[in-house]
C-alpha cells in the first residue's frame, strides 16, 4: 500500500478552526471589559539568540500603561520561545521585568492561550498565570460575546492546521533548538534578516485561508503566528502605501512648499518601512479588492522598531505600535485609525 497522502492546510485548517468554534471555550463580554491583545513575543533567555530582548522595556512600558488603564490583557499564542530555550532560563531573565508585571494584571483581567511555541501552557505550571485554580492549563482559544451574549470573535494563536506547527511540531522545535546554536553567527555575517524569530514552513495563501473560513462563517478571527499585522484583513503595508501616494502627489503639486523637507523625510522613512516588510515576508497582497473585516493579525513582539497590538476599547478595535526608541516623544502609535467594532461585526 502506497503511503496516505496528508491533507493540505488549505483544508486542514477550517477544520480545526470550525472544531475550535464548535468548542465550549471560555468567553468574555465585549462590552464589560477592554482588551489587549498581543502575540509572539518569544521570550528567551536574553542572550544573542534572543530576538526579543531588544524590546524588554517597550514591553514593560505598554504592561504598566495597560494594567494602569484596566485593561484585560490576552496573550495570544507564543508568549515563550519554548522551541529554543528551557522555560528556567525564560523565567530567570525576565521574571522581574515582565513576567512580575503580567501577574500584576488581576485574575479577571489576564488571559492566555496557547501557540505551537508554547503548547506547553495546555498542562500545569504555568509562571504568568498567579491564580492556582487556573495553572491546570490554558485554553486553546477564547471567545468574545457581544450585547447578546452572542459568539462573536474568535481568538486563537493561528498555527492551528499548519503541517510543521501544528501536527509536526516535534520535529520543527528538534531543528528550531538546534539553530539557536548559529543563530548569532549568522546574524553577524548577515544572513539573518528578519527581525523574528525563524518562522515555521506557512502556505503562501495562510491569511486567504483563514480569512476565507471567517468570511464564511460570519465570523472575527483575531490571532497572530505569522508576525505579519493586519488590520481588518488588510495589511500594514497598505496604510504605508497610501500615505506614500498622499506625500509624493503633494511633493509633485507643491514642491517648495515649507513642509517639502519633512515629506521628504516621512518618505524616506516609509520607504525603509516598506524594505523592512518585504524583507521579513510581511508585504502580501490585498485579500480581495473590498475584503470583509473579518481578519485581524496582532503582528508581534519582534520587530526591530517595537511591538504591536490590538485593543479592543470602547467599541473601538485599534491596531497600534509601542516603539522602542526612548528619544520617542510618543511611543504608543495608531497604526491605522481606529474602527467601530459593532458597525465591523455587522458587516459580517
Amino acid at each position: 500500500m502506497g503511503k496516505k497522502k496528508q491533507k493540505p492546510e488549505r483544508d486542514l485548517a477550517p477544520e480545526r478552526l470550525s472544531e475550535l468554534w464548535q468548542r465550549d471555550l471560555p468567553e468574555l463580554p465585549l462590552d464589560t471589559f477592554r482588551y489587549v491583545l498581543v502575540s509572539d513575543l518569544h521570550l528567551g533567555h536574553g542572550g544573542k539568540a534572543d530576538d526579543f530582548r531588544r524590546n524588554e522595556a517597550t514591553l514593560a512600558l505598554a504592561l504598566d500603561y495597560y494594567d494602569a488603564n484596566r485593561f484585560v490583557l490576552v496573550l495570544l499564542g507564543d508568549t515563550e520561545e519554548l522551541w529554543q530555550f528551557d522555560i528556567a532560563e525564560i523565567k530567570a531573565r525576565y521574571e522581574e521585568s515582565i513576567y512580575r508585571r503580567i501577574r500584576g494584571f488581576a485574575p479577571d483581567r489576564l488571559w492566555r492561550v496557547f501557540g505551537n511555541h508554547d503548547f506547553e501552557w495546555g498542562s500545569p505550571l504555568d509562571p504568568a498565570l498567579p491564580d492556582p485554580a487556573r495553572t491546570h492549563g490554558v485554553p486553546e482559544g477564547i471567545k468574545l460575546t457581544d450585547v447578546a451574549g452572542r459568539p462573536r470573535i474568535l481568538l486563537v494563536h493561528g498555527h492551528q492546521g499548519t503541517h510543521l506547527s501544528d501536527y509536526k511540531s516535534w520535529s520543527s522545535r528538534y531543528w528550531v533548538r538546534m539553530y539557536r546554536k548559529i543563530e548569532p553567527v549568522a546574524r553577524f555575517l548577515g544572513l539573518v534578516k528578519n527581525p523574528s524569530l525563524p518562522a515555521s514552513p506557512i502556505a503562501k495563501d495562510f491569511e486567504r485561508v483563514r480569512y476565507e473560513w471567517a468570511k464564511r462563517e460570519g465570523v472575527m478571527l483575531i490571532c497572530g503566528h505569522t508576525h505579519r499585522a493586519i488590520f481588518a484583513s488588510e495589511p500594514y503595508t497598505v496604510k504605508l502605501r497610501q500615505r506614500e501616494a498622499v506625500l509624493a502627489a503633494q511633493l509633485r503639486s507643491d514642491p517648495d512648499n515649507e513642509n517639502a523637507a519633512e515629506w521628504r523625510r516621512e518618505l524616506r522613512e516609509i520607504e525603509k518601512s516598506l524594505k523592512n516588510e518585504r524583507e521579513s515576508k510581511r508585504d502580501i497582497p490585498a485579500l480581495e479588492d473590498d475584503p470583509a473585516p473579518c481578519y485581524f493579525n496582532t503582528g508581534c513582539g519582534l520587530y526591530n522598531g517595537g511591538i504591536t497590538a490590538i485593543e479592543l476599547d470602547d467599541d473601538e478595535i485599534r491596531l497600534v505600535k509601542w516603539h522602542n526608541d526612548p528619544e520617542r516623544e510618543e511611543r504608543r502609535e495608531l497604526l491605522r485609525p481606529a474602527a467601530r467594532l459593532s458597525a465591523l461585526l455587522d458587516r459580517l
